[in-house]
C-alpha cells in the first residue's frame, strides 16, 4: 500500500528541493522555470505555495502569486494566479497535481480568496474548474488563448495587472 500523499506549507528550508521538482518537472525549460520560482519569491508577490510528499519524499509543488483584476472604473479586485505547479516526472499523471489543486484551491478559498487564473495546458486545468471562457473578460497579455483560464464565481471584467516578474516571464 502507498503512503498517503500529505500536502504542505513550503518553508523557506524547502526552497532547494521545490526548485529541483520544478528543474525536473518542466524538463529543456526546467532551469527557465525555476528561476522564475526564484524571482517570484525575491519579489514577495507569493500568496502562497506547498508541497507534496509522499511517504515524507517531497514529490509535487504549486504556487500561487497575487495579481489583480483592475475594473473599468480604477478598482482592483484580488486574483490569485497558479505560478507554477510541478510534479516529479516519476509521479506524473498519478492524481499528485490534482491532489495539490483541490488542497490549495481549497485552503485559499477559505482564506477570502474567490478568483484564480493560470496560463496553462488548455487540457489539464479545466479538471480543477478552470474555464478559458471565463477568462474573456479580462484584459490579459494572451487574448483568446486557450491556455489562460479562470475560476471564480464572481470574475470582474477589466484588466489583468500582475507583478513585473510574472508579465516578464511570459
Amino acid at each position: 500500500m502507498m503512503p498517503e500523499i500529505f500536502v504542505r506549507a513550503v518553508g523557506t528550508h524547502d526552497h532547494l528541493v521545490t526548485r529541483k521538482i520544478v528543474e525536473e518537472a518542466f524538463g529543456e525549460t526546467g532551469e527557465e522555470t525555476a528561476a522564475f520560482l526564484d524571482a517570484l519569491r525575491a519579489d514577495g508577490c507569493i500568496l502562497g505555495e506547498w508541497l507534496a510528499e509522499d511517504g515524507g519524499t517531497p514529490i509535487g509543488h504549486i504556487v500561487f502569486s497575487r495579481v489583480w483584476i483592475e475594473r473599468p472604473d480604477g478598482v482592483r479586485v484580488d486574483a490569485a494566479m497558479l505560478t507554477p505547479l510541478a510534479v516529479r516526472p516519476d509521479r506524473q499523471r498519478t492524481g499528485v497535481g490534482k491532489r495539490l489543486m483541490d488542497h490549495t484551491l481549497t485552503l485559499l478559498e477559505q482564506q477570502g480568496e474567490t478568483i484564480f487564473l493560470v496560463l496553462g495546458h488548455p487540457d489539464y486545468y479545466p479538471r480543477a474548474g478552470f474555464k478559458a471562457v471565463a477568462a474573456d473578460q479580462v484584459a490579459s497579455p494572451w487574448p483568446g488563448e486557450p491556455a489562460f483560464m479562470a475560476r471564480g464565481a464572481h470574475l470582474p471584467s477589466g484588466r489583468l495587472v500582475m507583478a513585473a516578474v510574472i508579465a516578464d516571464a511570459h
